[in-house]
């Protein structure tokens, strides 16, 4: 018999959905991506073991269909569980050891199929019938609670948003002027995170509204709409006293613009390299210049106002002096243990103090020479009278 790749294809059998489910999928509320989650289950109950064996590991369902990944598959099992479609058996386990139930789904459709065709009901015991009905009842009105609870949280974010700004109209004009730039600027109404990190820009950090509106423009540009970002840029420009339109655009430019990602584009901003830099007028923007200064700084633990000293005496010293110089002063203080800058000024007067004394030896020990040249000079005639006594 000649081999068939079809064969193969049959052997591995078919991923069966039960017709009804698509039939009462609207009253399942079921999207068409829980439909093939179920197909998936029931794949995985086929393919693992007998039917009528209940439960079903999320690895295995992982394992039946390599395209689902763990994320999706966890965001519909979720969703299928809080519908009341499937029951999730959690636990302390992994998640690919968590066991899923389609018990739920199954009674639900019988209900269903009982409802439309009231000849199939079987007998069955009143009080179990009653409690059955408690049941779904109970279920119904949990749905509905949960439903009203969401409503009612977001009835109660809007109508704090819209009170906060009420209330501010009346005594603060620069509220509601940056409030409504935010508004315009975002397409939404000022959330409650963002109203109240408005009122720390400018109660606690003190900004002029011109002032915020120039660096939201800066921010919104960027697409940086979270507010804990924005305070985060706000907390650097009032750390640093950056107040002018022109520092605002050096900040984003050199240490906003640079990275993608807005909490490591705000880390780069070290104000102790811009300041050491303009005052040496040595361009630190090389990583390997900044390298150096964080040599200084965290591995030889000198404090920034030593290395602004070091710095300032390169500058005195030398015409060209550079990174190099002021490495060799830091390494001659880091041997002596000087680390305060008031010892560093004694190190420098007693360095400026041997130098003139060294120069004044070395002056006084020529003039010496010179006088004993004098005092051992014999004028020509008296020299002939010596030797004529002699």
């Amino acid at each position: 018999m000649d081999r068939s790749a079809s064969l193969e294809i049959h052997r591995w059998g078919y991923a069966n959905v039960p017709g009804i489910i698509f039939y009462y999928s609207k009253e399942l509320d079921l999207e068409i991506e829980d439909i093939g989650i179920i197909a998936t289950i029931i794949y995985s109950f086929q393919r693992a073991k007998p039917l009528y064996e209940t439960g079903i590991e999320a690895g295995q369902v992982l394992q039946a269909c390599p395209s689902l990944t763990k994320q999706k598959l966890s965001r519909r099992l979720n969703r299928l569980a809080k519908s009341g479609i499937i029951k999730i058996e959690e636990g302390n386990k992994t998640f690919a050891d968590k066991e899923i139930y389609i018990e739920p789904l199954m009674d639900k459709l019988e209900s269903l199929v009982i409802r439309d065709h009231p000849k199939l009901r079987f007998e069955k015991d009143t009080a179990a019938e009653e409690i059955e009905k408690a049941e779904a009842i109970a279920l119904e009105y949990r749905k509905k609670v949960e439903q009203l609870e969401l409503e009612l949280d977001a009835a109660k974010q809007k109508s704090v948003s819209l009170n906060t700004i009420d209330v501010y109209n009346d005594g603060n004009n620069n509220y509601k002027k940056l409030a409504d730039f935010i508004a315009k600027k975002t397409g939404n109404l000022l959330s409650v995170k963002m109203s109240n990190e408005l009122k720390k820009w400018l109660d606690e950090l003190a900004f002029t509204p011109e002032f915020l509106l120039c660096m939201l423009e800066f921010c919104f540009e960027r697409k940086i709409n979270n507010p804990r970002d924005i305070t985060r840029i706000a907390k650097d420009l009032k750390e640093y006293s950056i107040n002018t339109v022109e520092g605002l655009g050096l900040y984003f430019k050199n240490y906003v613009d640079k990275d993608k990602n807005t909490a490591l584009r705000i880390s780069h901003f070290d104000p102790d390299i811009i300041e050491f830099g303009n005052f040496t007028g040595i361009d630190m923007n090389a990583e390997a210049r900044k390298k150096v200064y964080y040599k200084w700084r965290y591995d030889w633990r000198f404090s920034h106002a030593m290395i602004m000293k070091a710095g300032e005496i390169m500058c005195q010293r030398t015409k060209n002096g550079g990174l190099e110089y002021i490495d060799s002063v830091l390494h001659d203080w880091m041997s002596k243990e000087i680390r305060q800058v008031e010892d560093a000024e004694k190190e420098v007067r007693e360095f400026k103090s041997r130098k003139k004394t060294e120069k004044k030896s070395s002056s006084t020990k020529k003039d010496t020479t010179k006088s004993t040249d004098y005092e051992l000079y014999i004028p020509p005639g008296d020299l002939e009278e010596i030797k004529s006594k002699v």
